[in-house]
């Protein structure tokens, strides 16, 4: 016969979604109790030997840095204490990914070439950012809810990104939240120190010449992790790749013009803010867009072409280069001897 009154029709439960949020719960209760995995101090000794160093901490706040095997006590209260005071579920997140991080370091080491700081936080703010790319329209996927299987072909992913299908925004997203700077940047960067008496600056921290340059030499590693500490403020990923372009785009102009050097220290900020209005000035002329603060188009423009950000980036440093003192040289055909 027919269903009487009194039945209850129960909804059909949606399998997936069950078991998404039995992850969630798994990673809060874990998170909850403390918990932590056996081979957390080998996974972070494997980057350590391919020199690198890690850190811990949600991205946007203080991080800690491990140069150094510790022991797996240590580790613990380092990974809750900068985890705390946000989502639980953060502490076990980041357990995983330093396990898959030593294990992949391990095996493709050169997936992480580049990557001198392997901060565990920015990474996984990467990752967030690339489930936001593949939603389009659509809510994005917690990352908590994925599964551990998940989460490291997702890490696999950023590590090994199909270029040709993300614009430049997601790019320099991507690529700056892994810190990954170009071959030979560190080696760059000296080069420029050695003609800047006055030192560097960016987002507060200052880079000196001296005694950066009597006390190191251009290829040690302190001289690297020196570069890295100064790009440390940084919190937009995307602006640390327009810093990081910038200072590869000075090294060449000072390279090719020998007889350049700057008299005053060197503001990376001011430059890309110099760059940034210019564009705006093109923008408005060519487009009729408006001026706003929001950089978004600036960092979705190509850095190569009529109109690309290194063609901005470049009138700004020559501009600083041209209000300065020339240096003579030898064999300057303007001097009279």
């Amino acid at each position: 016969g027919s269903a009487g009154a009194g039945c209850v029709h129960v909804r059909p439960v949606d399998g997936t979604a069950l078991f998404s949020a039995c992850r969630s719960v798994v990673r809060l209760a874990a998170s909850l109790l403390g918990k932590i995995v056996d081979s957390l101090a080998p996974s972070i000794t494997n980057a350590l030997v391919q020199g690198k160093q890690v850190t811990l901490g949600v991205f946007g706040h203080e991080e800690a840095v491990i140069s150094n095997p510790l022991s797996p006590g240590v580790i613990k209260d380092i990974i809750y204490s900068k985890c705390s005071g946000g989502d639980e579920r953060e502490a076990v997140l980041q357990q995983e990914l330093v396990i898959h991080i030593g294990w992949i370091i391990s095996n493709t080491p050169q997936l992480f070439s580049g990557m001198l700081k392997i901060r565990v936080g920015w990474i996984i703010h990467a990752m967030r950012y690339e489930l936001k790319i593949r939603s389009g329209e659509q809510p994005e996927e917690d990352i908590y809810q994925l599964s551990p299987s998940e989460i490291k072909q997702l890490l696999l992913c950023i590590l090994q990104p199909q270029q040709s299908r993300r614009c430049w925004l997601n790019r320099r997203q991507i690529d700056g939240s892994l810190n990954r700077n170009p071959a030979g940047f560190y080696d760059r960067v000296w080069q420029i120190l050695e003609r800047t008496p006055s030192g560097i600056m960016v987002s507060g921290k200052f880079l000196p010449q001296q005694p950066t340059l009597s006390d190191m030499t251009m290829y040690e590693m302190n001289f690297s992790l020196l570069v890295e500490d100064m790009l440390q403020n940084i919190s937009q990923p995307e602006y640390r790749q327009i810093i990081v372009e910038l200072l590869m785009i000075v090294s060449v102009i000072l390279e090719r013009n020998p007889e350049f050097e700057f008299q005053e220290k060197v503001d990376l900020d001011r430059l890309v803010t110099e760059a940034f209005s210019d564009f705006q000035r093109d923008q408005n002329r060519l487009q009729g867009a408006e001026k706003q603060d929001d950089m978004s188009a600036f960092y979705n423009t190509p850095p190569l072409g009529k109109r690309g950000t290194c063609s901005y980036l470049t009138k700004a440093v020559m501009n600083l280069l041209l209000e300065a003192e020339v240096r003579p040289g030898t064999d300057d055909p303007c001097s009279v001897s």
